[in-house]
């Protein structure tokens, strides 16, 4: 297949951390392909909307629906309609109708790509104008977005020549040089753009795997604004994180899934269930710790299998080849490993010995549980870092000492220091949440023995589909039945506090029968479920 022929197909089918970093990698990889003095920005290309297309005279390519190039008069603006950016470089722009200001070509500015920048949701492009002065450029993929680097001749000849409604997909901005564009590619032009004269003033989330402990440091000043607000926190765990954009970049609706998968998380625990408890949230760390190093080092040897020169050539059918990386997304079946099927029959054993409860209280026995569905092989490369481990926060220091031994990690691996670990040795939570949620009779070994065949291939049990603020979810786990609700607690404070003296009522509480019954007795602290 000629890069002419597959232009119109968009890249590999991957959740958008991935999908940010292949575009970025592709950007590098092209960057460090081209020989010196090639990549001087020519022109800036871009598709015109339904509504700008009206705007250009008759018979010109944007009102034609074809790709055109943009001058420094442009004011077509790009990104979420509450907040939107110009879509040329402002700092190069010129005043349409003005003699004072008359229009400059992009040529005359020397721009030239010398730096390209990977993010977790953003591609960044470092550019250096002719008096040696930064120009930045980060690219926010809003909604998938592919980065493809066109030869001329599949640009002039199969791009530029086919109406952006045909094509199968339109050009967000592309940038002309010598001998290729560089192009990013939307669905439906859902895509932002930010111009900067320095790095500072662009975005700065970490990336959870090249800066882990920026990204635990980042968590925890999260979860701390979260508690010291009047923030209600039993929305459900997963929205939470999806919509905090300054912590979880890159974790959406394909990603967070997995993540949970991973970390061994029921589908609809609240945001306080996860972030109460130092296990839940060192585990969740350590699956997107685990997830970012599997797409760091294993993406781009996958991808270069479909490059025709620079650009990503793939089928149908090829697309699907990343979901075989998957655990949940989009599956009807799932591979775990023994351990993680046994937890799996036995929290499934919990929720029918509670179905005839009118309501009960999601807390962890020591013995019956409910104990959450974990399988550390999934987060092995969290669990292997040296001196920034999370091992003791999941397993408790002792426990987790004996597993490294057994398992021959490094002594660095105990090491319990860390950002998250300090956070959550200051806080005091309630004596009624469990430390872990783990059933520690079930972790005698942390890894599984390396002459063992497929171990996380051992049963094959099927997904579940739920409903999330309008997103599909996958689950191997279950959610937690309607008649259970989260352990009752008013939110720790952050510092000590004098308690309060208690005002002793004259007569007994009824006895609840409902969850919003059970609610008045505790003032309103615990929130209606929040269902799947």
């Amino acid at each position: 297949m000629s890069a002419t022929e597959c232009v119109t197909t968009s890249t590999l089918l991957m959740p958008e951390f991935c999908e940010a970093l292949v575009s970025a990698l592709l950007c590098i990889y092209f960057l460090n392909s081209s020989p010196p003095g090639s990549l001087l920005v020519k022109n800036l290309w871009a598709d015109a909307t339904i509504a700008e297309s009206t705007d250009h005279p008759e018979g010109s390519r944007a009102a034609l629906g074809h790709v055109y190039p943009l001058e420094s008069t442009c004011t077509a603006l790009r990104g979420s309609s509450d907040a939107q950016t110009p879509l040329y470089p402002p700092p190069l722009a010129t005043k349409l109708d003005d003699p004072k200001d008359p229009p400059i070509p992009i040529i005359k500015r020397g721009l030239t790509l010398v730096e390209v920048e990977t993010h977790p949701r953003n591609v960044i492009l470092r550019f250096k104008d002719n008096v040696s002065k930064d120009c930045w450029c980060q690219v926010q993929l809003l909604k998938h977005t592919v980065a493809q680097a066109f030869s001329k001749k599949d640009w002039d000849e199969a791009v530029c020549k086919v109406n952006r409604a045909d094509r199968g997909f339109k050009v967000g901005l592309a940038f002309e040089f010598e001998d290729f564009v560089l192009a990013f590619l939307t669905l439906d032009l859902l895509i932002q753009f930010h111009w900067s004269g320095d790095r500072a003033s662009l975005a700065s989330q970490p990336d959870v795997y090249l800066n882990f402990p920026q990204f635990l440091d980042d968590l925890v000043k999260w979860i701390t604004k979260r508690r010291g607000q009047q923030t209600d926190r039993s929305g459900n765990a997963m929205t939470a994180v999806r919509t905090s954009t300054e912590i979880f970049a890159g974790a959406g609706v394909y990603t967070i899934p997995e993540l949970w998968h991973m970390a061994g998380l029921a589908p609809n625990l609240t945001e306080a269930e996860v972030f109460d408890s130092p296990s839940r949230t060192a585990r969740l760390c350590a699956a997107y710790y685990h997830f970012g190093k599997e797409a760091h080092t294993t993406l781009w040897p996958l991808v270069k299998r479909f490059l025709v020169g620079f650009v990503i050539c793939v089928s149908e059918e090829d697309r699907l080849l990343y979901s075989d990386r998957l655990n949940v997304h989009g599956k009807d079946r799932s591979y775990v490993s023994a351990r993680f099927h046994e937890l799996l029959s036995d929290l499934e054993l919990c929720f029918e010995w509670h179905a005839d409860d009118p309501l009960w209280l999601r807390q962890c026995d020591e013995i019956a549980g409910p104990f959450d569905v974990f399988e550390p092989e999934l987060i092995r490369h969290a669990l292997e870092i040296e001196d920034m481990n999370l091992g003791t926060l999941i397993f408790g220091a002792d426990h987790w000492a004996y597993l490294c031994a057994d398992a021959g990690l490094p002594a660095a691996c105990v090491s319990s220091w860390n950002r998250l670990a300090h956070y959550y040795s200051t806080l005091s939570l309630p004596s009624e949440m469990p430390s872990s949620w783990l059933n520690m009779d079930k972790y005698t070994y942390l890894f599984h023995p390396s002459s063992q065949r497929k171990p996380l291939h051992a049963f094959h049990p099927h997904t579940r589909l739920y409903r999330l603020a309008k997103a599909d979810i996958w689950s191997v786990i279950p959610a937690f039945p309607d008649n259970s609700a989260p352990i009752p607690r008013r939110r720790p404070p952050l510092n000590p506090r004098e308690p309060k003296p208690e005002v002793e009522s004259s007569s007994p509480p009824p006895i609840p029968s409902t969850i919003h019954q059970y609610a008045a007795l505790f003032d309103g602290v615990l929130m209606p479920m929040i269902y799947l």
